[in-house]
Protein backbone atom coordinates (compact mmCIF):
# COMPACT_ATOMS: atom_id res chain seq x y z
CA UNK A 1 0.00 0.00 0.00
CA UNK A 2 1.07 3.09 -0.85
CA UNK A 3 1.04 6.08 1.68
CA UNK A 4 -0.95 9.23 0.42
CA UNK A 5 0.72 12.30 1.06
CA UNK A 6 -2.49 14.11 1.72
CA UNK A 7 -3.72 11.57 4.52
CA UNK A 8 -0.96 9.63 5.88
CA UNK A 9 -2.34 8.88 9.00
CA UNK A 10 -5.68 7.80 7.56
CA UNK A 11 -3.37 5.61 4.78
CA UNK A 12 -0.97 4.18 7.41
CA UNK A 13 -4.13 3.26 9.51
CA UNK A 14 -5.68 1.50 6.47
CA UNK A 15 -1.61 -0.60 6.13
CA UNK A 16 -2.68 -1.92 9.82
CA UNK A 17 -6.34 -2.61 8.88
CA UNK A 18 -5.71 -4.32 5.89
CA UNK A 19 -3.23 -6.61 7.95
CA UNK A 20 -5.25 -7.17 10.51
CA UNK A 21 -8.65 -8.18 8.12
CA UNK A 22 -6.09 -10.43 5.93
CA UNK A 23 -5.16 -12.54 8.90
CA UNK A 24 -8.79 -12.49 10.52
CA UNK A 25 -10.15 -13.13 7.45
CA UNK A 26 -7.86 -15.81 5.66
CA UNK A 27 -6.02 -16.65 8.38
CA UNK A 28 -3.15 -15.68 6.98
CA UNK A 29 0.05 -12.91 6.87
CA UNK A 30 0.30 -10.61 4.56
CA UNK A 31 3.22 -11.27 1.90
CA UNK A 32 5.84 -8.93 1.32
CA UNK A 33 8.02 -10.61 -1.45
CA UNK A 34 6.81 -13.30 -4.15
CA UNK A 35 2.73 -12.98 -3.25
CA UNK A 36 0.84 -14.90 -4.91
CA UNK A 37 -1.88 -11.89 -5.12
CA UNK A 38 -1.16 -8.09 -4.72
CA UNK A 39 -3.82 -5.65 -3.31
CA UNK A 40 -3.49 -2.46 -3.39
CA UNK A 41 -5.82 -0.29 -1.41
CA UNK A 42 -6.02 3.48 -1.16
CA UNK A 43 -8.29 6.31 0.12
CA UNK A 44 -10.58 8.05 -2.47
CA UNK A 45 -12.20 9.80 -0.35
CA UNK A 46 -13.85 10.76 3.23
CA UNK A 47 -16.36 12.79 4.98
CA UNK A 48 -18.10 13.60 8.29
CA UNK A 49 -20.97 14.58 8.24
CA UNK A 50 -23.90 15.65 10.44
CA UNK A 51 -27.12 13.72 10.28
CA UNK A 52 -29.34 14.73 13.55
CA UNK A 53 -29.59 18.11 15.49
CA UNK A 54 -30.61 18.90 19.33
CA UNK A 55 -33.34 21.07 19.61
CA UNK A 56 -30.89 24.37 19.61
CA UNK A 57 -29.37 23.21 16.78
CA UNK A 58 -26.04 21.65 17.07
CA UNK A 59 -24.96 18.30 15.42
CA UNK A 60 -25.56 15.34 17.70
CA UNK A 61 -25.18 12.67 15.11
CA UNK A 62 -22.85 11.99 12.51
CA UNK A 63 -21.86 9.69 9.91
CA UNK A 64 -18.17 9.59 9.22
CA UNK A 65 -17.44 7.97 5.36
CA UNK A 66 -14.71 6.67 3.17
CA UNK A 67 -14.46 5.52 -0.10
CA UNK A 68 -11.53 3.20 -0.61
CA UNK A 69 -10.42 2.13 -4.18
CA UNK A 70 -8.52 -1.27 -4.49
CA UNK A 71 -6.94 -3.15 -7.03
CA UNK A 72 -5.92 -6.84 -7.03
CA UNK A 73 -3.51 -8.77 -9.55
CA UNK A 74 -3.41 -12.51 -8.93
CA UNK A 75 -1.01 -14.63 -9.81
CA UNK A 76 -2.20 -15.40 -13.39
CA UNK A 77 -1.29 -11.73 -14.19
CA UNK A 78 -5.69 -10.96 -13.88
CA UNK A 79 -6.31 -7.11 -12.58
CA UNK A 80 -9.66 -6.65 -11.20
CA UNK A 81 -10.62 -3.07 -10.07
CA UNK A 82 -13.39 -2.72 -6.66
CA UNK A 83 -14.74 0.91 -5.00
CA UNK A 84 -16.21 0.07 -1.60
CA UNK A 85 -17.66 2.82 0.73
CA UNK A 86 -17.48 2.09 4.24
CA UNK A 87 -19.50 4.34 6.83
CA UNK A 88 -19.89 5.00 11.03
CA UNK A 89 -22.51 6.50 12.87
CA UNK A 90 -21.59 8.18 16.03
CA UNK A 91 -23.28 10.50 18.64
CA UNK A 92 -22.12 13.39 20.35
CA UNK A 93 -23.86 15.23 23.59
CA UNK A 94 -24.53 18.81 21.98
CA UNK A 95 -21.41 20.22 24.19
CA UNK A 96 -18.87 18.52 23.39
CA UNK A 97 -15.96 19.24 20.81
CA UNK A 98 -14.91 17.16 17.63
CA UNK A 99 -11.33 16.14 18.32
CA UNK A 100 -9.02 14.68 15.55
CA UNK A 101 -8.73 12.33 17.81
CA UNK A 102 -12.50 11.42 17.68
CA UNK A 103 -12.68 11.93 13.54
CA UNK A 104 -9.60 9.36 13.73
CA UNK A 105 -11.47 6.72 15.46
CA UNK A 106 -14.51 7.30 13.40
CA UNK A 107 -12.53 6.83 9.93
CA UNK A 108 -10.87 4.09 11.46
CA UNK A 109 -14.22 2.35 12.61
CA UNK A 110 -15.66 3.11 8.63
CA UNK A 111 -12.53 2.25 6.81
CA UNK A 112 -12.72 -1.30 8.50
CA UNK A 113 -16.90 -1.09 7.34
CA UNK A 114 -15.27 -0.86 3.46
CA UNK A 115 -12.44 -3.29 3.97
CA UNK A 116 -15.09 -6.21 5.43
CA UNK A 117 -17.20 -4.83 1.89
CA UNK A 118 -14.04 -5.09 -0.07
CA UNK A 119 -13.24 -8.61 1.43
CA UNK A 120 -16.76 -9.79 1.06
CA UNK A 121 -16.66 -8.93 -3.31
CA UNK A 122 -13.27 -10.62 -3.67
CA UNK A 123 -14.54 -13.45 -2.20
CA UNK A 124 -17.58 -13.42 -4.02
CA UNK A 125 -15.75 -12.65 -7.09
CA UNK A 126 -13.28 -15.54 -6.39
CA UNK A 127 -16.78 -18.04 -5.92
CA UNK A 128 -18.11 -17.05 -9.11
CA UNK A 129 -15.23 -18.50 -11.27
Amino acid sequence: MDIDPASPRETIFLKDALNDAVYTILGKNVCQNNCDTIIKINPKSSSLTPLDYDENGFPVLYRSSVVLKATLKDKFGKKREYSVTGSYDFKVTSDSVITDQLKLDAYKKASINALNKLFAKITKDGAEK
